[in-house]
């Protein structure tokens, strides 16, 4: 076999150029490094004339070129390939009968020529694929699919494909193949081409509602920078007019970024213009400063019950907006921020009424040791003005500094002691009295004994070769100073300090395993976690919803919360208090969750809170029958006796397209979608059929 190198690369470069629909930049690169030729035969002529018999083969620049016949003509700027042409680059793959170039203006052709690029797993087929000036190439009878199968499951055919690198590809009498059928006939059809993010219409999305009739939504995805983005939409509802919709996001130097979302409709129903708006931004100044806004405004307060779908937007009740500001120093942290509340119940009047802080001002004292002693101190700080048009306003100062002990007794015992003051300052307008100024101090403190037990065991086990108990038990002491403060105005609850005289004894237990994993190292993993907690009351007061309390009765609920992970693929959690003197249980609350990750899960949660609430919650996602998948999720209440809501989906997966049928089910409105996607292309939209 002849075998040949030279540092004239312009073949190699053109070639490249060529195969640039896969993976092209702006600009040719620069000829550099060798090129090798290998051929059956190869002849090097005067004219610098290069001809290549069999089995030839051409690598430099990062590519390879095979074909059964080569030819460059270096005096007319010229080279030709033929017979099984293929080009190979970073995983791209164009294959062709005929390949021929113009060496000096970078243009050539492709006889019945077909793309592979990797990125997306496209494949492009044509009769004949140009390459024009520039980035610019031309396709006679293009076909697009991201189909491996050939025949494809789908396709895109259109005369006339243009596509312009780093811009969009537009075909003429476009043609939508299902299965070799013709579906779809498109008379015009633009896209993106994807070398970077870039501007286009969004798949359109139709649908039928209740509320809202039938409903299409159209959107337009601008790549403003590459630093910013935006999707402006339109939405067209039968029974409620038309809206438009927008979605900003961005980022800035330092971390800073932020999003603005915005959607308005003239409601043809109220013959009312209405919307909503949020805007969330973070400004870094400093390693040390940073500006945080959410911003939530909305202009109605049944808007959300018309307008939104996902669960906890439709059913809020209040809106809040904050303004914030962090300082942080080396001991301190100073910290200012501005809360406004919208309540969104429909039967409140107005907001008037609604408590706003205006601002409130913390200043943290990080704990800090006293010279070379075992003290600490801490301090806790704020200020907060209360305003509302109607009712008591006013503000308080909040103080809570602390000092805190350590020590180490005896072995591996751990002792700890606090005690503080906290002192609350009012200037409170709008009460019966007036204005009243006032202060009350309270006396806190505490204490924790506590010690740390661990030993590992060898199990004999490759699989798991040890495990690491450790158990912690602790009795800990708090006191707040038992003190009327009926006379205090009243904001929040920390107007109202519940007195406390308790002691607290738990123990903690936490198996660790340490497994071997397939490449030899070592892996751990938390096997068991369970903690054991009760209080005894010597006051027999506290704040406690859920339990009767009094001096009778000083004993707290046993506490228990538990988290095991037998097998990776499942774990099981539980929180309860048992109340000793019923003998029954306050509080459940289970959740257990399984994962094979081969695209089956289930997951299932109980919460029960004597004579509040009690419902159950589960999902699965089964794949166990290909290629279809089955996912159902839903939450029932045992105090309606029926489901709060219910989705049931059925989706078949093909390689390169799926389809999903769903259902959901709510209290008030019940919804069917079909939806179809194509691998590559995304969603062709929903048909939403009642």
């Amino acid at each position: 076999m002849a075998r040949s190198h030279f540092t004239y690369c312009r073949l190699v470069l053109a070639l490249l150029l060529v195969a640039a629909p896969a993976a092209a930049s702006g600009v040719a690169p620069e000829a550099s490094g060798p090129v090798f030729i290998e051929a059956d035969s190869l002849t090097h002529e005067a004219g610098n004339r290069v001809e290549a018999k069999g089995n030839v083969r051409i690598r430099g620049e990062g590519l390879t070129l095979l074909a059964d016949k080569a030819l460059l003509l270096g005096d007319r700027d010229e080279a030709r390939a033929e017979g099984n042409v293929t080009i190979l680059k970073d995983g791209d793959t164009l294959r062709g009968d005929r390949l021929s170039l113009n060496l000096k203006d970078q243009t050539g052709v492709m006889e019945n020529g077909s793309l592979f690029v990797r990125k997306g797993n496209v494949h492009l087929k044509a009769r004949r694929m140009y390459k024009l000036v520039g980035e610019s190439y031309r396709l006679e009878r293009g076909d697009f699919t991201t189909c491996d199968a050939d025949p494809p499951s789908w396709k895109f055919t259109a005369t006339d494909v243009d596509v312009t690198l780093g811009e969009y590809a537009t075909g003429k009498n476009a043609l939508f193949y299902v299965g070799g059928v013709p579906v779809f006939y498109f008379p015009y059809l633009i896209f993106p081409v994807k070398t970077e993010r870039q501007s286009g219409f969004l798949t359109p999305r139709t649908g039928n509602s209740n509320k809202k009739g039938f409903t299409f939504s159209l959107g337009y995805y601008w790549a403003i920078s590459p630093s910013q983005d935006a999707t402006v939409t339109l939405d067209i509802q039968s029974k409620r007019g038309e809206g438009l919709g927008l979605d900003y996001r961005y980022i800035r130097k330092k971390g800073s970024e932020g999003t603005f979302r915005g959607y308005a409709i003239y409601d043809s129903q109220q013959q009312r213009f209405r919307g909503d708006m949020s805007q969330k931004h973070l400004e870094t100044v400093s390693d040390t400063f940073d500006i945080k806004s959410d911003i939530n405004l909305v202009t109605d307060r049944t808007f959300y019950r018309d307008f939104a779908e996902q669960n906890g937007v439709y059913n809020r009740n209040s809106l809040e907006s904050s303004l914030s500001a962090t300082k942080r120093f080396r001991r301190y942290v100073l910290a200012g921020e501005v809360r406004y509340v919208e309540d969104l119940r429909v039967d409140v009047l107005d907001n008037r009424k609604t408590l706003q802080k205006l601002p409130t001002i913390n200043f943290t004292g990080v704990r800090q040791r006293l010279g070379e002693t075992p003290l600490f101190f801490s301090l806790e700080s704020s200020f907060t003005n209360f305003y509302r048009p109607e009712g008591i306003k006013g503000e308080r100062l909040d103080l809570d500094p602390h000092l805190i002990a350590y020590a180490k007794p005896v072995g591996p015992l751990e002792l700890s002691a606090w005690g503080g003051y906290r002192l609350r300052l009012y200037d409170a307008r709008g009460t019966d009295a007036g204005n009243v100024y006032h202060g009350s101090g309270i006396i806190t403190g505490g204490g924790a004994l506590s010690s740390t037990l661990s030993r590992v065991y060898e199990t004999g086990s490759a699989a798991m070769p040890r495990v690491r108990h450790v158990m912690i038990p602790e009795v800990r002491y708090s006191y707040v100073e038992e003190k009327d403060q009926d006379n205090l105005p009243f904001f929040d609850y920390n107007d109202r300090i519940v007195s406390e005289n308790r002691i607290v004894y738990s123990l903690t237990n936490s198996v660790t395993g340490k497994f071997t994993a397939d490449d030899g190292s070592a892996d751990y993993r938390e096997l068991l976690y369970l903690r054991l907690a009760q209080g005894y009351d010597f006051s027999g007061t506290r704040r406690d919803l859920l339990t009767l309390v009094d001096e009778g009765r000083p004993f707290t609920d046993v506490m228990a919360e538990a988290k095991i992970r037998p097998l990776r693929q499942l774990s099981v959690g539980a929180e309860t208090r048992f109340n000793p003197y019923h003998m029954r249980l306050s509080t459940v609350a289970v959740t257990a969750d399984a994962d094979d990750g081969k695209g089956n899960s289930a997951g299932l949660a109980y919460r029960h809170a004597r004579g509040q609430v009690e419902y159950l919650e589960g999902h699965t996602s089964l794949s166990l029958v290909k290629p279809f998948v089955f996912t159902f999720t839903g939450r029932y209440s045992f105090d309606r006796k029926d489901f709060l809501e219910s989705l049931y989906a059925l989706e078949y997966r093909h390689q390169c397209w799926s389809v999903t049928l769903s259902y959901r089910d709510r209290i008030d409105n019940r919804e069917f979608f079909v939806s179809f996607a194509l691998s590559g292309i995304g969603s062709l939209g929903s048909f939403r059929a009642f």
